[in-house]
């Protein structure tokens, strides 16, 4: 699908992300170095359709067409962290999601975002995180119901625990980063970024919820 006003906007307001990159990222302060526990492989951009589940018993089937949803899924691998030796899980992972939802209406192009903690993740195992777009959304944001990869210009996942990072990945204007002190790499608070709204979906909370079993790492319940 060819989007030529969406994506020549998106170059102007993605011009500026890069221009204001440059002074967004200050020199990291010393202190306590930050364990790395979280290594990404790479994040997976794809459109889904709504699942349509088949119905038994007395529920009247309702006629619909499943609509665009985007996903957004990162593949990872968790350390053992320095000094445990006993546990095969780390409990608990926050993932900080920041995803550009690119508009043909500049004024409508947002930073969306989430937090997604997983729990009980499996040590030196790779494991999947995953949120999505609703079908919603885009059509609030984009103007359009048809959901499109090229819509999601950047991405990020910025993993903590407690305070401390420890995990990262960005793909932003300067390409794709996994340190957070690299210039330019929290690009969603350039001064220029477009508004910020907590709008992505954890997988319970989106209609893939039963897929898939155990592919994702388990969340936790807000």
């Amino acid at each position: 699908m060819k989007l030529p006003s969406r994506f020549s906007l998106a170059a102007f307001v993605l011009a500026g992300l890069a221009a204001a990159s440059h002074a967004q990222d200050a020199p990291a302060t010393p202190g306590k170095a930050q364990e790395k526990l979280v290594e990404f492989k790479d994040i997976k951009v794809q459109v889904q359709k709504t699942p349509d589940f088949a119905t038994k018993g007395s529920t009247t089937d309702k006629r619909w067409k499943p609509k665009d949803w985007i996903e957004i899924e990162p593949e990872f691998k968790t350390e053992r962290p320095a000094g445990e030796k006993k546990s095969e899980v780390v409990p608990e992972l926050t993932f900080k999601y920041y995803v550009f939802l690119n508009s043909s209406v500049k004024e409508n192009a947002r930073v969306l975002t989430a937090e997604v903690t997983h729990t009980n993740v499996p040590i030196d195992e790779v494991s999947h995180s995953v949120v999505y777009i609703s079908p919603s959304t885009i059509l609030k944001v984009t103007g359009r119901p048809e959901g499109n990869v090229g819509l999601v210009s950047y991405y990020a996942v910025e993993v903590v625990t407690g305070s401390e990072t420890v995990g990262f990945y960005s793909k932003g204007p300067k390409g794709v980063s996994k340190n957070p002190n690299d210039n330019g790499a929290k690009w969603w608070s350039a001064p220029s970024a477009p508004p910020q709204e907590p709008a992505l979906l954890s997988k319970p909370q989106s209609p893939f919820g039963p897929l898939w079993g155990d592919f994702h790492a388990d969340v936790k319940p807000k």
